[in-house]
């Protein structure tokens, strides 16, 4: 397979989706908890609360697909090369983030569902996880910036179609 020189647009959709809903996902996540508990002591959850759990689930969802297909498409078209200038390090240290953003974010979703539908409490795992996904996606955020605004290579901007010159 030959390296493509860009992403395709449907990945870079797939990319902002994904991270658009980890930002929602971050500021609904106190009802799914209080759900949870209720459902744990017996009892009823608000109504409202239950809502926004489903809300939560329902994003779960579009980000499991959208990681999938992300997984897809970089399987049967590839994904460009690191910037270059690059060293092999970073290079390395870049596909074993993105491999870790990609595991953590299943992680998220398999440890979700699992808890959600009362196979097994794994809720601290899934807080764990949620933790550990923060971390490397800040961390990922931070060198794309890093290599755009000092290492002035097209790192970003191949995930921003607006910052391609």
């Amino acid at each position: 397979m030959t390296v493509p020189q860009a992403y395709r647009p449907a990945q870079i959709w797939l990319h902002w989706i994904v991270v658009l809903g980890v930002i929602l996902q971050i500021a609904i996540h106190e009802p799914i908890v209080r759900v949870l508990a209720a459902r744990d002591a017996g009892t009823a959850a608000d109504a409202s609360d239950v809502t926004l759990a489903w809300v939560h689930v329902s994003i779960g969802s579009v980000i499991m697909l959208a990681v999938i297909a992300r997984l897809i498409l970089r399987w049967r078209h590839g994904a460009p090369a690191h910037a270059p200038g690059m060293s092999e390090t970073q290079a390395r240290l870049a596909s074993a983030m993105h491999s870790a953003l990609y595991g953590l974010l299943l992680g998220m979703v398999v440890t979700g569902m699992l808890t959600w539908n009362g196979i097994a409490p794994l809720g601290s795992v899934h807080f764990a996880i949620n933790i550990a996904l923060f971390f490397a996606a800040l961390a990922h955020a931070a060198a794309a910036v890093y290599n755009q605004v000092v290492r002035k290579d097209v790192t970003l901007s191949r995930m921003t179609p607006r910052l391609r010159g």
